[in-house]
């Protein structure tokens, strides 16, 4: 009996701007990356994707604000993997986080419904991502 070759059909293809910025509409976690004192750090995120820019809530006291009051480039990802048809995407930003003092965005951001606490507790502090640059790459099956 002979078998033929598995056959490879799958390529990586890099995403156009608009349609990483449209996936990121479309999940609420997300992974951020910095460093800090004690080193690389990445770390999951609930986040909304408002106005050009990704929003996060966190802790006045936890490390996550640390990032306040520094030049604080990050980098920010999401993803999607689908098991059943092998396939998926990514989505990487790069950037600058700093906290959100304008209350009227700050209200906006904790009364959006993707941006609920998941890992409980008071979370009044805003933070946004501004993009200054935006990749993605998806699995495309023939």
């Amino acid at each position: 009996m002979t078998t033929e070759p598995h056959r490879d059909d799958t390529r990586v293809v890099e995403l156009p701007e608009d349609e990483c910025r449209a996936l990121l509409g479309t999940t609420t976690v997300g992974r951020i990356a910095f460093v800090d004192e004690d080193g690389q750090q990445l770390v999951p995120v609930n986040f909304a994707y408002l106005d050009d820019a990704i929003y996060f809530r966190t802790r006045t006291d936890g490390f996550l604000a640390g990032l306040v009051g520094r030049d604080a480039d990050v980098a920010f990802g999401v993803d999607h993997h689908d098991a059943m048809y092998q396939g998926g995407w990514n989505v990487t930003v790069k950037g600058t986080a700093e906290r959100v003092d304008d209350p009227a965005t700050i209200e906006r951001v904790l009364n959006h419904a993707r941006l609920r606490p998941r890992a409980g507790g008071d979370r009044p502090m805003v933070m946004r991502v501004t993009i200054g640059g935006i990749a993605g790459r998806t699995i495309v099956r023939h």
